[in-house]
């Protein structure tokens, strides 16, 4: 029963891990397009702002705030 347990957990906290580097690589490929969109000149400096908080920003903070841990952890 312990090793059932203490299974789900290591594997709840490397999908947790996974989850958490893909929002991170995520985040900053998102803010890289929106500075060369920036630069670029296809958008202002508070549309590429705005473009980052709620392309780059949103969608993995709402992820990650959605993904539990077992009651036990």
């Amino acid at each position: 029963m312990k090793n059932a347990f203490a299974s789900r957990l290591r594997l709840s906290i490397r999908a947790g891990s996974a989850a958490l580097a893909i929002a991170i690589i995520w985040l900053l490929v998102v803010q890289f397009g929106a500075v060369l969109a920036w630069d670029a000149g296809y958008l202002t400096r508070k549309a590429a702002l705005l473009h980052w908080l709620v392309v780059g920003v949103l969608p993995p903070a709402l992820a990650l705030w959605q993904t539990r841990l077992p009651d036990g952890a």
